[in-house]
């Protein structure tokens, strides 16, 4: 049985320009290869409070203040999954043996992001046997936030579902001896590999009753019951009987730098104080103090006018941006004027604090390197869809924007407006993405069933944005728009806003 996130890698890392071998796989294999392509392009991601918690306040007409701790998580960009042909020139290297699911999880393919991780990734012995079924914890990588684990499960039986466990529980200890809340997503599995099951986890906003916290050294204890899958009408389905627990020591050597920051912010409709920043390669946190608590709940209207300040954006010296509506890993704590809060955004990369051009946080920006993007940005609205993007001057001028008004969506039988982004350049031409501006309230799972390849962007005045991406799919396509689509598109999201 071939490892299915392997096979993924190999399409991704071919050379469009080259000649492709033909490669021969079993019916299981390509229904598991399906199945994980679609988790891709869908972001399955379940977590104990995730994004459709934070959607729901939001689409209803009262929205709750964020005066607690909380976690949410944005789907993957299906751009990911739309131009994985498109993705070339990987760098190959070996040194360090990291286990596969970390190296893709946090895209380290490239030789300065092999050796900081390096830095951050201990090798663990923890294993337990039940039933004959073994798991071994082999190697986490974090920082002093949080972490991410794999778990290796022996000899289960192969069936092309992605298996979970039954329920788990994770107790986490500081060194003086103070349990942690934390949060977590599903413990699922990602690929079978000479009989190797592997199940990754991702373990983040650490807290204790709200309190940011250091984790460095804290013992990790982690039982886990029976192994099954989810059939298709939604029930879980016990493959395996087991208990298992893995008990091991958090280490890390994670250097955060700490930046002070001094700043008055305005966060939603209160005061606060931005006391500093901490970055790591995998994290960044802005530290804050409330200095004037203002309301709990906000209508609809109060929430649109006043969720920019909430948001926590890093801006890159390439030209990217990272924003924390739109990212995986978000987590946050309400701060008052005697307890510090926080609110951290987790890389799905590994990054130097020296790309890190400035940081944004209750409406008010630090710098801190100079930007090496000549680039600048080109505002692009769209009457029809009442939003605008910005694009890079150079791929602005090969944009022409294609506007519907008052037409009905196949998919969701509502009135919609879309604003489509058609580029023209050598000849070819392709929609780079589509924003549909649908009437009504959708939630992420209705989207996932009636339409998987729409990313949900947010609920605004009564209507669900969603971000169609454009597929490289001929080769003068691949030729003209794959740089683009790699390097611009899919990171696209944080230079939206909307119009009204």
């Amino acid at each position: 049985m071939k490892n299915i996130e392997d096979l993924l890698q190999e399409l991704s890392r071919q050379d469009i320009s080259s000649e492709r071998k033909e490669t021969t796989l079993t019916e299981s294999e390509i229904k598991r290869l399906h199945e994980k392509t679609l988790q891709k392009i869908n972001g399955e991601i379940h977590t104990k409070t995730n994004v459709e918690n934070r959607k729901s306040k939001k689409q209803n007409n009262i929205t709750t203040h964020p005066s607690f701790w909380r976690r949410y998580s944005r789907p993957f960009a299906a751009a990911a999954a739309a131009c994985l042909v498109c993705m070339v020139g990987v760098t190959a290297f070996a040194a360090f043996s990291f286990d596969d699911s970390i190296r893709n999880f946090f895209n380290i393919y490239d030789n300065q992001s092999q050796q900081t991780a390096e830095k951050l990734t201990t090798n663990v012995n923890a294993s337990d046997e039940s039933n004959g079924i073994r798991l071994d914890l082999t190697q986490t990588i974090g920082d002093h936030s949080g972490f991410y684990a794999v778990i290796n499960a022996s000899d289960l039986k192969d069936v092309p579902y992605t298996l979970e466990f039954g329920s788990y529980e994770l107790a986490i200890t500081g060194k003086d001896g103070t349990s942690y809340d934390y949060t977590a997503d599903t413990i699922s599995s990602t690929s079978v590999n000479e009989g190797i099951t592997k199940f990754p986890m991702l373990v983040s906003g650490i807290n204790n009753n709200g309190n940011d916290v250091d984790i460095n050294n804290s013992h990790i204890a982690l039982s886990l019951k029976n192994i099954g899958y989810h059939n298709n009408h939604g029930r879980f389905v016990t493959l395996q009987k087991g208990s298992w627990k893995l008990n091991w020591t958090f280490q890390t050597n994670a250097e955060p730098e700490q930046i002070n920051v001094n700043k008055d912010i305005r966060l939603m409709d209160s005061e606060g104080h931005w006391t500093n920043i901490v970055v790591s390669p995998l994290s960044l946190t802005a530290h804050y103090t409330i200095t004037k608590q203002g309301k709990t709940h906000f209508t609809q209207k109060e929430w649109n006018k006043y969720e920019k300040s909430d948001r926590l954006t890093i801006d890159f010296t390439d030209g990217s941006r990272i924003d924390s509506r739109f990212e995986d890993d978000v987590t946050e704590s309400w701060g008052d004027a005697s307890n510090e809060g926080y609110k951290r955004i987790g890389f799905n990369q590994i990054i130097d604090a020296k790309t890190i051009a400035s940081v944004t946080f209750g409406g008010e920006t630090i710098t801190l390197h100079q930007t090496t993007a000549t680039d600048k940005r080109i505002r692009i609205s769209s009457t029809a869809a009442r939003c605008f993007v910005e694009l890079p001057e150079s791929v602005a001028e090969l944009v022409t924007l294609k506007e519907k008004n008052a037409v009905t969506n196949p998919d969701f039988g509502c009135s919609e407006a879309t604003a489509t982004f058609m580029a023209k350049r050598g000849g070819a031409k392709m929609p780079l993405f589509t924003i549909h501006r649908l009437k009504g309230s959708f939630t992420g799972e209705k989207m996932e069933e009636l339409n998987p390849m729409m990313i949900y962007v947010g609920f605004h005045n009564g209507y669900t944005y969603t971000i169609e991406y454009g597929e490289c799919q001929t080769d003068a396509q691949l030729r003209e728009f794959a740089d683009i689509m790699n390097k611009y598109i899919v990171n696209i999201l944080p230079f939206f806003e909307y119009a009204d």
